[in-house]
This record gives structure tokens, C-alpha cells and sequence, in this order.
């Protein structure tokens, strides 16, 4: 039977079951990896109807009725314990003195089921170092969440100053106060993304290879053959140009839809026992809990595209299971500064100048960029030559090489960083302006990499480490004096046995 009402810890040998209902949730799950059997399946029914209807009365029970039958868990006052397998067993445990985040997600069939799913991190990078809880009741989701994370009183801890008892029903809980909240306005920001884009000339791409496989540009008819003798019939500059408007529609269309699915409803919250919580999706919803006090830094993005509406988005950097726990989706840089100085305190150091790495590094970037154009340039020029197409392509080099090396003139203008009194901020060589902060007591080490042109131009690669977020921050092509400046100047004690007098 599944827990019973109200929330309540277990004892040594309480085990419960899942909702009955996982047995609907996971098959959804399984989906993708269950496509080729049900393919295989599909062929092997036309031929042998009598091995498809055994193999599936098989499947469909080892994939439903067993999971959930197999799979019990027990919340006790040391852990939270999972065991599950029939064949080969496994027991996934969490202690609670190292849970650092505890997520409660529901796609389309956990709403319509009313269940949610629940994960609890312990810190870890992998996916040992979480417990999965696949279908919970809301109800019964919730109050684990509450009692794992401390968003109410815990059982054992003093009483309240109003006398209540902490396992009281009737004792308030405590509100948790919204950092940030959706506005529709920012909707503004979704079609200018560069992933809209990625995606929509990805499915073009595969779209247009499918087609030729299939030959419809070679043997099409009807209006897929007229609309093939329509491009041949129009100039290159033209189908190239409608190529681009296309994708650029389709791309902004998707990105519009990406972002209402990932976002709609989203709110920031901090709980009065210093946990932050995320809130957001529409079909999909997403909640994830972690401790502020396990920030040690930010991490702000402005999109290329974004940057004439002045859009960004913001992130946490982070120890725990949750390194880049989002704290705004792209919005109004204006909002990102404000919750910036709500959660990690670093409004000035994401809008402090920052210091260049000098003329080689700015060099370095021009070079790459006006390289990667020129081999573009000289491919289209050797299929020219050799007539495989038409002399106007070499229009499009050009434009290639003048593209790549304005993305370098960009990326040589975001390249910096800057010290102060609590932090370092990196600003990377990336066409979206970024700026890492890490603070000061976050640094756990460093490093440097200096390759054979880095060498002759004077300048290395120094690398922050810290247990937090992508764990390892670049200062890239920074001048070696500079690179020893900065690591002595964050971390005296560990550096000066290395530097030379």
C-alpha cells in the first residue's frame, strides 16, 4: 500500500510502494528506448502474428505491472532509501545530512494523474548520487519536499514562539518570499534565440535530406515536382535568401514555443531557512529546491541576439547536485541585476569594467576568426575551380570571411576580468557576452596552459578551479606577469613557494 496520510518519518522496517499509477508513468518514460521494439514488433506481427501477441504480453507487464511492484522506499530520521530490480537489485540512499536539493517535476501524464516526481540530490555530479522517487501523489510529494528541505518546521526542532507545536496542522508556515515572478512582457526576449535557429536549420537539413533519399527531387510530382523546378528555375542569391527567412521564421516560431513550454509560470522564491526555490514550466512543471548558502557566484549570459533589447539571463554558480541553478530566464537585464543583488550580492561585479588581456589575446581572436573564413573561402574556391558549382558562390565566401572575423572583432571585445574585494570576474572570448563571478573563498586551486603560439606571443591561459558550477573558470590569453598577479593576489599562501624572486 502507498504512505498513508499525513506525512510521517518510518521506522526501521516500513517500506512503502509508489502510487499505483507508475505503472501508467513509466512506460511514457521508457518511450524512446522502447521505439525499436515496438518497430521490431510491428514488422514481426505481419509474419508471425503468434510470436508478436507472446512477445508483447511479455513486454507490456515487465515494463508496467513489475517496476511498481518491485520498487519500495522509506523515508526514515537518517535517509531516504529506494530499492527496486527484480533480476539485479539496487538500493539508492540518501542520507539527510547530505541532501542538498530536492526537485519535484510533472510532465503532461504526472498532471493528469495528479503525481509528481521527486529527486533528491546529495551533491554528487552523476546520477549515483541521487534518489528518484518516479510517481508520488502531489500531496505526498510536497510534504516530502517540505520535510527533506526544511521549508517547515522539522520534527525535533524547538516549538515555535506562539507556543504551537511543530507537528501541529494548524501551526502557520512560514511565507516564502518571491525574488522574481513571469511577466508576460518578457516574452519579448524568446524569439531571439540562437537554439530556435539551431533547430530550425537542423530539421531544414534533415527534411531536405529525407526528401532527396526519397527522390523527390529527382523523381517528385505534383506540386513537390513544380515546386523543385521553381528553385532550379531562380537565381542562387534568391533561394539562399529564402532559405534564410525561412529558417529565421520557423526558427523564432520555435523559440517562442520553447520558451512559453520552459518558463510559463516561473517564479523565484526564498524560504525564511535560507532555501531557494524555482518554479516554472507550462505542460512540464519543474520545481527544484537548493541551498543559498551554497552559492558561490553568478553566471550572466546576454545572447547575442538579445543584446539590442537589452535581455539576459542569469544563473548561479553553485556546489551540490544543482551547479547552475537558473535564477532568471532570459528578461530584462535590468531584472537580472536586480535579482543578482537579491541572491549572490554581486550587482557591481556584474557591471564593473573589466581589464583587457592586452593586444596579443586581441590579435589571437582576429586571427581565428579571419582564419576559419578564409578556409571557408578556399573550399568554395576549389569547387569553383573544379566546377562542381557555380562562380557566384564565391559571393558567399566572402561573406564568410567577413563574417568570422567580425565574430572575432566581438569575441575580442568581451575578453577581460576583473578583481575585487570578494571576487573574480572572468568575462570568456564568446560571441554572447558572459560574466562568471566567483568568490573569493569558492577558489580551490590553479592552473595554467600555455600552447606553443601561446608561448611565442607571451601569454597563457590561467584556470580557476572551484568545486562549484562548471568546476574550472579560463582567464584566456592573459599575460603570464598578469596570470601570477592574479592567482597571488586571490591566493597568496598557495602561490608564493612557486614564484621566483
Amino acid at each position: 500500500m502507498t504512505r498513508p496520510e499525513p506525512f510521517a518519518v518510518d521506522g526501521p522496517d516500513d517500506w512503502h510502494r509508489l502510487s499505483p499509477w507508475m505503472m501508467a508513468v513509466k512506460p511514457v518514460e521508457l518511450l524512446p528506448s522502447l521505439v525499436p521494439v515496438v518497430i521490431a514488433l510491428v514488422f514481426a506481427g505481419s509474419g508471425a502474428p503468434l510470436f508478436t501477441l507472446i512477445a508483447t504480453a511479455v513486454i507490456v507487464p515487465f515494463v508496467t505491472v513489475v517496476p511498481w511492484l518491485t520498487t519500495r522506499y522509506q523515508v526514515t530520521d537518517e535517509h531516504v532509501r529506494v530499492r527496486s530490480g527484480l533480476i539485479t537489485r539496487k538500493v539508492a540512499t540518501a542520507r539527510r545530512d547530505r541532501i542538498r536539493s530536492v526537485d519535484l517535476t510533472a510532465s503532461p501524464v504526472h498532471r493528469v494523474l495528479k503525481l509528481q516526481k521527486v529527486k533528491i540530490g546529495t551533491g554528487g555530479d552523476d546520477e549515483s548520487s541521487t534518489v528518484v522517487l518516479t510517481a508520488l501523489p502531489v500531496d505526498q510529494a510536497r510534504a516530502l519536499h517540505d520535510n527533506l528541505m526544511a521549508t517547515r518546521t522539522h520534527r525535533g526542532l524547538s516549538s515555535p514562539a506562539d507556543g504551537t507545536h511543530p507537528d501541529d496542522p494548524a501551526a502557520a508556515e512560514p511565507e516564502a518570499e518571491v525574488l522574481a515572478r513571469f511577466q508576460t512582457s518578457w516574452l519579448r526576449y524568446s524569439p531571439f534565440s540562437v537554439a530556435g535557429l539551431a533547430l530550425a536549420a537542423g530539421a531544414a537539413g534533415l527534411t531536405a535530406q529525407i526528401a532527396n533519399d526519397a527522390g523527390v527531387f529527382d523523381e517528385g510530382i505534383g506540386i513537390a515536382r513544380d515546386a523543385v523546378d521553381a528553385v532550379r528555375d531562380t537565381a542562387i542569391g534568391f533561394v539562399v535568401l529564402g532559405a534564410c527567412l525561412l529558417v529565421i521564421i520557423v526558427g523564432g516560431v520555435l523559440s517562442v514555443l520553447g520558451y512559453v513550454l520552459n518558463y510559463w509560470n516561473f517564479r523565484l522564491l526564498r524560504h525564511p531557512d535560507g532555501t531557494l526555490r524555482t518554479e516554472r514550466g507550462l505542460l512540464t512543471t519543474n520545481a527544484i529546491s537548493f541551498d543559498e548558502r551554497r552559492i558561490r557566484g553568478s553566471h550572466l549570459t546576454e545572447p547575442v541576439l538579445m543584446r539590442p533589447l537589452k535581455g539576459a539571463r542569469l544563473q548561479a554558480i553553485a556546489t551540490g547536485s544543482t551547479k547552475h541553478p537558473l535564477l532568471l530566464p532570459p528578461a530584462p537585464i535590468d531584472e537580472a541585476m536586480r535579482v543578482a543583488g537579491l541572491v549572490t550580492h554581486e550587482r557591481a561585479e556584474l557591471t564593473t569594467p573589466l581589464v583587457g588581456h592586452g593586444t596579443t589575446a586581441r590579435l589571437r581572436r582576429l586571427n581565428r576568426g579571419f582564419l576559419c573564413g578564409a578556409a571557408a573561402l578556399i573550399v568554395i574556391g576549389i569547387a569553383v575551380v573544379t566546377r562542381a558549382i557555380p562562380a557566384p558562390w564565391l559571393v558567399v565566401g566572402v561573406v564568410a570571411v567577413l563574417f568570422s572575423t567580425a565574430l572575432g572583432v566581438v569575441r575580442a571585445r568581451h575578453l577581460g576580468h576583473r578583481l575585487t574585494a570578494r571576487s573574480v570576474v572572468i568575462a570568456p572570448p564568446s560571441v554572447a557576452r558572459q560574466r562568471v563571478v566567483v568568490d573569493r573563498d569558492g577558489v580551490i586551486g590553479w592552473a595554467s596552459r600555455t600552447s606553443l603560439f601561446q608561448r611565442r606571443g607571451g601569454v597563457t591561459t590561467l584556470i580557476l578551479a572551484t568545486a562549484a558550477g562548471a568546476e574550472h573558470y579560463a582567464l584566456v590569453d592573459v599575460e603570464e606577469e598578469t596570470a601570477a598577479a592574479v592567482a597571488h593576489d586571490v591566493s597568496p599562501d598557495w602561490i608564493r613557494p612557486f614564484l621566483t624572486r
